[in-house]
């Protein structure tokens, strides 16, 4: 099933919601035979003289962008296990590559992407070639506000300061070799970057209160390797669907509801179509068909809620069927390309 029901969330205003997960499309397919993945760290320095130079340069100690690099690839493998599209599994050691490059190296050759793929009876690689890294902090004054007094004699009081901002950016490029049609079925660079920021009385207070480069490094590091593993493979969201829970000529609408509130979705949506048989005026003929579209949706079955949603605007002027409907019809339509990324050949 590409959805689940997750969990209903009693709302605090007129409706209710409920959430659900379903599997987003990769942004790109990758062909069907590749079902082992090999992850590769290609990030080795061809020289470490000049990395550790390199490293003088950037402010980057070599440690630290290893230590990033190994977050990097770890998020991907984790990401990527979460999706039921590969099989993932990391190379040991590390190959020449990008280290601090700004481009990317030479590809690696299919004799050596071969002997890869035998050595872990993979399917195909992906390799992480560049990785270079930034953190930058600057400060400013500013007026900060400070508690001063205890108890109840406490109050809030602006005084001069610091504010301290830090920025941390990493490029990364990743190929994704195809051992069978001896293509790169894939390569891309990513540039990811995250605000921190920090205030106190003083320069040195505020930047021990602001994130270290190394773990920033690390978590800039961690967006770029879940956003490439959302690129070559389907995987898990949540979204959340709002219903409406009571009427004040048709009780059908809240009993539905009260069921759909304990998961027996089959009798409330039975409930809500004999409610419509009742007279009814537009606006509670509406909400029925909606509510039914919605019951539909957490059934898995996106036809028949398209279908309802579409009656509640065409038929009683629900003004929010029209989205709904629409919105089900690009899901149905991403529902058959998750169905397309997953075929085995």
């Amino acid at each position: 099933m590409l959805w689940m029901l997750l969990s209903l969330v009693i709302g605090v205003s007129c409706t209710k919601n409920v959430s659900l997960t379903r599997l987003a499309p990769a942004e790109i397919s990758i062909p069907s035979h590749v079902q082992r993945l090999l992850i590769v760290d290609r990030t080795e320095p061809e020289s470490q003289g000049f990395a550790i130079i390199e490293g003088i340069l950037t402010g980057e100690a070599p440690f630290e962008v290893k230590n990033a690099i190994e977050t990097t690839l770890a998020t991907i493998q984790q990401e990527l296990n979460t999706s039921p599209r590969y099989e993932v599994i990391r190379a040991r050691g590390r190959l020449k590559g990008g280290l601090f490059s700004q481009t990317f190296p030479q590809p690696l050759i299919w004799s050596q992407i071969e002997s890869l793929c035998a050595s872990y009876d993979a399917d195909a690689v992906l390799a992480l070639e560049k990785f270079s890294s930034d953190f930058i902090v600057t400060d400013k004054k500013a007026l900060i506000k400070k508690t001063v007094g205890t108890g109840k004699e406490a109050k809030e009081i602006e005084v001069d300061g610091i504010y301290a901002e830090g920025v941390a950016s990493v490029q990364v490029g990743f190929r994704f070799y195809d051992p069978v049609n001896r293509n790169i079925a894939d390569q891309i660079d990513f540039n990811k970057t995250n605000l921190w920021s920090a205030e106190a009385e003083t320069r040195t207070q505020a930047l021990a209160l602001m994130i270290d480069k190394v773990r920033a490094t690390q978590v800039v590091g961690q967006m770029a390797g879940a956003s490439y593993a959302r690129r070559v493979a389907p995987m898990y969201l949540t979204v959340s669907r709002s219903f409406f829970p009571k009427s004040k000529t048709n009780p059908a609408l809240g009993h539905g509801a009260r069921l759909a509130e304990v998961n027996q979705w089959e009798q409330a949506i039975d409930t809500w179509i004999k409610g419509l048989d009742a007279p009814n005026d537009e606006k509670t003929a509406g909400k029925l068909a909606y509510n039914i579209a919605i019951g539909y949706e957490v059934l898995g079955n996106l036809v028949l809620a398209q279908e309802w949603a579409g009656k509640a605007y065409t038929n009683y002027g629900f003004k929010k069927g029209r989205s709904y409907a629409l919105n089900l019809t690009q899901q149905i339509m991403a529902d058959e390309l998750v169905r397309r990324q997953l075929a085995v050949e």
